[in-house]
């Protein structure tokens, strides 16, 4: 006779709790131990390339390259701006608010981009305080004004609603980075634009530098570190890590104090920007500052353009690299005739790193450093 064993119900229910229970616990431990991973990469990839590149202190400035290509070897921390350790000429340019609330007479009125408005940071940031320190004059610097397509045009606007002739400049500068010059002003001007005086007023007094702001302080878990992580591991097999803003190129010799003396990083627009240079956009640029010259000529005003050389234009003479194109802005438009006055500042500092001066350039930034803006004005008077 055969026995058919019957299972209880609360053993077949013990047996299924039991299976989940197992089962859950293997999910648990699945989601703790990715946690844990996740946790530990972001740890590591976070002080070995992270920390070092983006804003983590209110007091040190990390160059703007650095942060986009998240490359610590061409670092250079510097003070930021402002701070006591950050200005140490003895005058100093003013804002249009100070001057609308004071007594100030301006010699000379600037107007441009990051390179007039100390997004390098770190010592003497804005050129207009060598300008002022070395000619000994007051400089005003303000910035483009809203509805406006250019610099130009926001000179042209306060000509026509008299606030040009209450300010009263000998000179104007106007600023651009070489890469962007072509698109700011080789287009039609509106020599007749208008805004009304208290319009322009009001605006220029809520003005300031958008490059000046403290980025936030963030946790060592974000999501630049994969970013990091990649670029760091791509850029030894590209010289953009196929994807990066930031070109990554080899130099003859150290043009830099950083780790990484002859690395040179430069933004990707310093190339894309060479091929708008051409004759017929460089004589464009050129007619409207002789357009706008013409016009300041009469209230006795000198205009002057001052074009900012591209990182790349400046030391690509020096790359082990030629396969990349050659930069003609300056050399085009030297050869043109001109009724404003010109400051050749690609002429100026190449003289420089023929010497071998070295950070002439911030070697984690696009930009120009202190050094550069006082051998520009040491070499120009107004």
């Amino acid at each position: 006779m055969i026995h058919i064993g019957v299972i209880k119900p609360w053993k077949l229910y013990l047996k299924m709790l039991n299976k989940k229970t197992m089962n859950y616990k293997k999910y648990v431990n699945i989601v703790i131990s990715s946690i844990v991973l996740i946790v530990i990469f972001h740890f590591f990839v976070w002080h070995i390339f992270t920390k070092h590149v983006l804003l983590i202190h209110d007091d040190i400035y990390t160059g703007d390259l650095s942060r986009i290509s998240m490359y610590a070897g061409s670092l250079y921390p510097r003070q930021s701006y402002p701070s006591k350790k950050s200005v140490t000429l003895k005058k100093e340019h003013i804002n249009f608010k100070t001057y609308s609330t004071g007594d100030h007479k301006v010699d000379i009125l600037t107007i441009g981009d990051s390179f007039s408005n100390a997004a390098t940071q770190g010592i003497n940031p804005f050129y207009q305080d060598y300008i002022a320190t070395i000619n000994k004059c007051n400089v005003l610097n303000i910035n483009e004004l809203s509805g406006t397509v250019n610099y130009l045009e926001t000179i042209l606007v306060m000509n026509n609603n008299g606030l040009l002739d209450e300010i009263s400049p000998h000179s104007i500068i106007v600023e651009s980075v070489e890469r962007f010059s072509i698109d700011r002003f080789a287009l039609d001007i509106n020599t007749s634009i208008y805004r009304p005086y208290d319009n322009v007023v009001l605006e220029l007094n809520r003005q300031k530098s958008m490059y000046l702001d403290k980025d936030e302080k963030i946790n060592f878990i974000n999501n630049q570190n994969f970013k990091a992580l990649q670029y760091n591991i791509l850029y030894k097999f590209n010289d953009h890590a196929f994807t990066s803003g930031v070109y990554k190129a080899e130099l003859e010799k150290g043009f830099f104090t950083s780790e990484d003396q002859s690395t040179l990083l430069f933004f990707k627009g310093d190339l894309i920007s060479i091929f708008k240079a051409t004759k017929m956009n460089i004589k464009k640029l050129n007619d409207n500052f002789n357009k706008v010259a013409e016009i300041l000529k009469k209230k006795n005003i000198k205009l002057y353009f001052m074009p900012a050389p591209d990182k790349y234009t400046m030391y690509s003479k020096y790359l082990k690299n030629d396969d990349y194109p050659e930069s003609v802005f300056f050399e085009a438009l030297r050869k043109l005739p001109k009724k404003y006055q010109f400051i050749d500042t690609k002429k100026i500092l190449l003289k420089e790193l023929e010497k071998g001066v070295k950070d002439l350039y911030y070697p984690d930034d696009t930009h120009w450093s202190y050094k550069a803006s006082e051998k520009i004005f040491s070499q120009t008077t107004f």
